[in-house]
């Protein structure tokens, strides 16, 4: 019988924290509609008007790919890919990590109302061979882990609308990134501005903002820098966010492609899986059903 040590729950937590640090930032990346704000005196509004057609253009998209790099608090480099869908819901990223000396690998795969982390070797040596834990987003099991259940229900298009809030929106110059050529926009906004002042008019749903806003606040995020480059069929090529966070410095560049093509994530094999609800009812954790 597969067992979870003491050891074993401290590798649950590692991938836990990596899933939902780097599904943060892997899904803030995708462009999202927001209403423009009156700009302020002296403001040029042209860049905030290039950046806010992209953000509603990108309201439209279901699904997309894109390729992840930089660091993320507490995880050192990252580099990686994500694949995800928002109708239906699926989710699959793959993540390759390093800190100092130290190099590990996280995949996590969303389906239905599943969440499949995987570990590699390291995760299978204390899981008695097993790659990957699954534990469903709903139901008593899910109590603990209600990071990933905000994470699995984000829409990607929140973060990059943010950035036709920001008081300083400035085209930087015209740059060629994978091929393409593209407008280069940057801005910063003060997080606990967008907590405190009322949203404009916006397609995005309020709760939806409000909540990724308040995930950037419990990582202790206070400015966060964003970046644009945007092709000439206002498509946001290339997405870029920077903050100082209670545990360092965030700093991930994504780099999008097979925008709204379908996307098929694969469960992983029952028999390298361990349910996580079922090894903490064995184990006292979690109460049995009734």
């Amino acid at each position: 019988m597969t067992r979870i040590s003491r050891t074993s729950f401290r590798v649950v937590g590692a991938l836990l924290t990596g899933a939902v640090l780097c599904g943060t930032a892997a899904c803030s990346a995708s462009p999202g509609p927001s209403a423009q704000r009156s700009a302020p005196e002296g403001f040029h509004a042209t860049p905030v008007a290039a950046v806010q057609k992209a953000v509603n253009k990108g309201a439209k998209l279901n699904s997309a790919s894109y390729r992840l790099s930089g660091s993320i608090p507490g995880q050192g480099t990252v580099e990686g890919k994500v694949s995800f869908s928002l109708r239906p819901r699926a989710v699959d990223m793959r993540m390759q990590a390093s800190k100092g000396k130290q190099e590990h690998e996280l995949s996590v795969r969303l389906v239905g109302d599943s969440v499949y982390l995987g570990g590699g070797s390291a995760a299978a040596a204390e899981m008695d061979g097993k790659h990957w834990i699954r534990f469903a987003m709903k139901g008593k099991g899910a109590g603990g882990f209600g990071g990933m259940q905000r994470q699995a229900d984000q829409d990607p298009a929140a973060q990059a609308s943010l950035l036709p809030q920001s008081d300083d929106v400035k085209k930087v110059g015209e740059e060629t990134v994978d091929g393409v050529r593209t407008t280069h926009y940057a801005g910063a906004v003060e997080v606990a501005d967008l907590l405190t002042k009322r949203a404009p008019k916006s397609e995005l749903d309020a709760a939806r903002r409000k909540k990724v806003v308040e995930q950037y606040r419990q990582l202790g995020v206070r400015k966060l820098h964003l970046d644009m480059w945007i092709g000439p069929d206002d498509r946001t090529v290339k997405f870029r966010e920077r903050a100082q966070t209670a545990q360092g410095p965030l700093d991930l560049t994504i780099r999008f492609s097979d925008v709204n093509k379908p996307v098929t994530v694969q469960a992983p094999p029952a028999s390298d899986t361990v349910d996580l609800e079922q090894k903490l009812k064995e184990g006292g954790i979690l109460p049995h059903s009734s």
